[in-house]
């Protein structure tokens, strides 16, 4: 009785919530009714940061049609805003973007598209990154605050070897793995990276720094070796950055706004007294987008877009313990069996964002992929990530599309356990295992392997690894030995896939989509809807569907011990978030005995 009390009550608090944003809404629509952008002449203000590749988990009183956008929203709005007479020109204000390289470059991709139409485009910030000033220099001009920094100084990749903690714990790490160049196993085992994951991860950021400084020796007119020397001395007083030609001009944001909306641009104007009265006031991106959005829902050709991002995991998609996306082959099999049967869906868009995780999951999605082919094409638009797992879950599309910077490959897996039998006892806790059968304590963790069990988990990572090459190379058209040359666990940049036939294309979720409508009979490109996969919806909507049919997976105890225990760290240690998320993914994957198929450690490049 007391809980169909409790239920009743959180529908009443559910009901009067939605009442309340209904009232809210409504207010909002009675003081913002739509207004024309104007006649040609008021410039678009976009705002770049915190970019987002997939639906963001929306707040309290969000309305769905007005959500903060997604990378792939801001590259088409921009795209249609090149074409746009209303939109002469834009001023962009970068802040951080807190997206990997290749997101970072589809955006820059569609703001040199802009340009690229004859219309000019200024970037500001208040200080210049890595990624920040690589995404400005699609514009003709970029401006910094008097008191900024500009700090761009290379990338880089650090990571964290436990090999010594662990001998200090008596804590022993058993791991196996398939691939010469799958290094994931090497954080657990090594004081630092053997000499074939340094000569991968050496060959990944080449490609990557290579792609940094051609765009932004492109962005600027200049020479790649001028950008090198740009990078290698980065002029972080603003006066310098002036003078050495890396910004245009010292501007406050005011100033930079005045900029546009009293002299259309032109510096050489500042010191022209112009009236009040003149000026033409900029656009906000956020009103020009709600309209786009309207017009993107109308169209003869639907594509479906799925989106699957973050770490794979058997069951359900859900967040982490920090907030972070996790693809469970339950929801994303259902989503492509939906979509398969959905006869108002034309073709079908699988956007991965995946350092991959757990080989059965993979393998799994990979079926249901396979089988939705069968009905309507199926493309393939990988992200940031489209590693190991994440290839996997790639490999089998009709094309593969990939950004220059994306980092993916990695077709290699790894499993194992890692022993804390010595680190209970110097705790004081003894323990004693009887056992029947001679693997009985193959996944125990407390007990080594023996060389019975280790050969036994050998050869398990050898058939997966075998499944895996031959369905990479059925899906590629190419054979075994070509497949193996390039994967044993190889991390390769977009570009360097590309080369490797691994991908077939470089381009952005937008070229994705278009090469879908091509291959739908009779599509119109120019009129395309498309069905976004999951759904945006509203916090409301979202605590109702909870309520019905809660979605958190149910952990094993020794996995909930270690939420806890990384929540204790990163309140210690912020910075520890990326590798603490990634590391329990790994362990709810070890957990059952599953092979991991992915990344070796967090790549993070700064």
């Amino acid at each position: 009785m007391a809980k169909k009390g409790t239920r009743l009550l959180l529908w009443v608090t559910v009901i009067g919530m939605l009442i309340l944003v209904a009232g809210v809404v409504a207010a909002a629509v009675l003081l913002n009714q739509d207004e024309p952008l104007g006649d040609g002449d008021r410039w678009m203000y976009v705002k770049l940061a915190g970019l987002q590749d997939s639906p963001p988990t929306p707040s309290l009183f969000d309305d769905p049609a007005d959500m903060p956008p997604m990378s792939s929203e801001l590259t088409r709005m921009l795209r249609d805003a090149a074409d746009d007479a209303a939109v002469p020109g834009l001023l962009i204000e970068v802040g951080g973007l807190g997206a990997g390289w290749a997101q970072v470059q589809e955006v820059r991709d569609a703001i040199a598209t802009f340009r690229d139409s004859g219309k000019p485009c200024i970037a500001w910030a208040e200080t210049w990154s890595n990624k920040e000033y690589y995404l400005a220099t699609a514009c003709d001009q970029v401006l910094m605050a008097p008191h900024g920094t500009a700090l761009v100084n290379g990338l880089a990749v650090t990571q964290t070897y436990y090999a010594g903690t662990f001998e200090k714990l008596d804590v022993k790490a058993n791991f196996e793995h398939v691939g010469d160049f799958k290094s994931a196993v090497e954080p657990y085992q090594r004081t630092g990276p053997s000499e074939s994951a340094q000569e991968a991860m050496d060959l990944l950021l080449d490609g990557l720094y290579d792609e940094m400084l051609a765009g932004i020796a492109d962005g600027r007119g200049i020479s790649v070796d001028d950008a090198r020397a740009l990078v290698d001395t980065p002029p972080m007083v603003p006066g310098d950055a002036l003078s050495r030609g890396m910004v245009d001009g010292l501007y406050y944001r005011d100033e930079a706004k005045d900029l546009v909306e009293l002299h259309a641009g032109q510096a050489a104007d500042l010191e022209t007294e112009v009236a009040e009265d003149d000026r033409k006031e900029l656009v906000h991106y956020r009103d020009y987008l709600a309209k786009r959005r309207k017009a993107w829902k109308q169209g003869k050709t639907k594509i479906a877009v799925i989106y699957a991002e973050g770490p794979i995991i058997d069951g359900s998609s859900t967040e982490d313990l920090f907030g972070g996306k996790v693809i469970g082959d339950s929801t994303v099999r259902q989503q492509l069996k939906d979509v398969r049967e959905d006869d108002s869906v034309d073709a079908v868009v699988l956007r991965v964002n995946s350092p991959g995780g757990s080989g059965g999951a993979s393998d799994a999605m990979w079926r249901e992929i396979v089988l939705t082919q069968a009905e309507k094409p199926v493309i393939v638009s990988m992200g940031d990530y489209a590693a190991s797992g994440g290839y996997y879950m790639s490999m089998s599309g009709d094309r593969i599309f990939a950004e220059p910077s994306t980092i993916t490959g990695s077709i290699g897996v790894f499993g194992g356990k890692i022993n804390v039998g010595g680190a209970m006892a110097k705790l004081g806790l003894s323990q004693h295992t009887s056992r029947r059968g001679e693997a009985a304590t193959l996944l125990s963790g407390t007990h080594d392997f023996d060389e019975h069990e280790r050969e036994i988990f050998r050869g398990y990572l050898g058939s997966f690894y075998q499944t895996f090459v031959s369905k990479a190379a059925e899906g590629r058209g190419m054979s075994f030995d070509e497949v193996h040359a390039v994967a044993q666990g190889r991390v390769w940049t977009g570009r360097q896939a590309l080369e490797r036939g691994l991908v077939d294309e470089l381009g952005s979720l937008d070229d994705a989509i278009a090469y879908a409508v091509t291959q739908v009979p009779d599509a119109d490109p120019a009129s395309v809807a498309l069905k976004r996969i999951p759904e945006r919806k509203t916090l409301l909507e979202q605590l109702v569907e909870d309520m019905e049919s809660p979605k958190r997976e149910v952990l094993a105890p020794a996995v909930q011990a270690d939420e806890l225990a990384a929540l204790a760290v990163v309140g210690a240690v912020p910075e520890a978030r990326d590798a603490l998320s990634g590391a329990l993914a790994l362990r709810q994957i070890l957990a059952g005995g599953d092979v991991a198929a992915m990344l070796p450690g967090t790549i993070t490049v700064e």
